[in-house]
């Protein structure tokens, strides 16, 4: 097992400095949780900030990340993986300068569209680049931590929250858009858009870097060249895809998927995870429950790229939905309570930390990774592109 890694050190460098684009898609995701808070009763900023605008800041992301995804994969194509993934990464860093240092609400608006801008198109390009670099023995592995990172960024974001002040925490987040971009500045770019390009002395140089010093790059390299001359002879339109009833069932698998994973409320709950603690009126401290169930998800997300291949993509989704929706039911039942009958409310003060910590478990080992894996396994990266573009338009 060593050896093997050992062996594949450079691509798994090279894999880890573009994969910390998606940990600072967790920081900025993780961001309003803490935030809204220090919006609300004035301590972030100098002007005032409502209850509604804080809620608007904090959904912005949303609209921005359907405008960076959406022409994502046909910028790549163009300029390159690497070179996207600044691009993408600058809106980031100036969102950021909005947010850290505001002067009125919206700018608080824009920065956090900007971000989103910047994240949505990272989503479609990380995982692609990182799927392009690495051999398909650890091709699995590499692309899972995709989800660990997002998570991680999470984390990181709830537990600073819990004692830095407003700026020192927009501050913090923004120290790992730097290192990305440093470590982007120095990452090779794809072979496979190198050969697209009929780019082939770059192609080989940028595949010397990517494997160690004994790898045959010109077999490699051979490889990849059929492999693109195949998918540019079998690139069909939309059309002429969907004309064909296994495709339609595929893309109704891939969308259906999608949707019902949006549906469940994920991004409710991650954005204003420590609102619903802060409401819930329990006696155990929102920050402690945010840390809880942020190190759980971390966790059950490493649990998840072990079990997958073992328990079945069908058999998770079904057993992580049905999970999430008892959850989801629990938690609804705690409020009813509270607001109908607060002495039963007060006895089940414990139920709003459990019922999320188990809803975050279960998303993390089916309802969260499964469906990219899904999509990957029976789609074209330009359809994968597609449908994940539909997921960042339902969140």
């Amino acid at each position: 097992m060593f050896s093997v890694v050992n062996d594949k050190i450079p691509q798994i460098v090279f894999a880890l400095s573009a994969s910390l684009g998606a940990f600072v898609i967790g920081t900025v995701l993780g961001w309003s949780s803490p935030t809204m808070t220090m919006l609300e009763n004035g301590t972030a900023v100098s002007f005032e900030v409502s209850s509604m605008a804080a809620a608007t800041a904090c959904s912005l992301f949303g609209v921005g990340a359907v405008i960076g995804a959406v022409p994502a994969g046909a910028v790549s194509s163009v300029f390159g993986r690497r070179v996207s993934l600044i691009v993408s990464e600058a809106h980031v860093v100036f969102g950021w300068l909005m947010i850290a240092f505001p002067k009125a609400a919206r700018m608080l608006y824009v920065g956090r569209i900007l971000q989103g801008v910047g994240c949505g198109a990272m989503c479609t390009i990380i995982p692609m680049y990182v799927g392009e670099i690495a051999e398909p023995e650890i091709r699995g592995f590499l692309g899972g931590l995709y989800q660990l990172f997002v998570v991680a960024g999470i984390l990181y974001s709830y537990v600073l929250g819990n004692f830095l002040n407003y700026t020192q925490l927009n501050l913090a987040c923004g120290v790992w858009m730097v290192i990305h971009i440093l470590g982007l500045l120095y990452m090779p770019e794809s072979p496979y858009f190198l050969i697209q390009e009929n780019k082939k002395v770059s192609a080989e140089e940028a595949l010397a870097r990517l494997r160690d010093a004994d790898h045959d790059c010109k077999a490699e390299l051979v490889e990849i060249q059929k492999f693109v001359e195949e998918e540019q002879k079998n690139s069909y339109t939309a059309r002429e895809v969907l004309e064909k009833d296994v495709n339609r069932r595929a893309l109704t698998i891939g969308i259906g998927c999608m949707f019902f994973q949006q549906t469940t409320g994920i991004n409710a709950i991650i954005f204003y995870m420590k609102h619903v603690f802060e409401i819930s009126g329990s006696d155990i401290s929102p920050e402690l429950c945010t840390t809880i169930v942020g190190t759980i998800q971390v966790v059950m997300t490493f649990v998840s790229m072990m079990i997958t291949d073992k328990f079945g993509r069908r058999s998770l989704m079904v057993y992580s939905m049905t999970s999430m929706g008892l959850c989801l039911l629990a938690l609804s039942y705690y409020f009813f309570s509270k607001k109908y009958n607060p002495h039963v409310a007060q006895t089940l003060d414990w139920l709003p930390l459990v019922t999320i910590v188990l809803y975050i478990s279960m998303f993390s080992i089916g309802c969260g990774p499964i469906p990219y894996i899904i999509i990957g396994e029976i789609f074209s990266s330009e359809v994968s592109h597609i449908i994940v573009v539909f997921k960042i338009i339902l969140s």
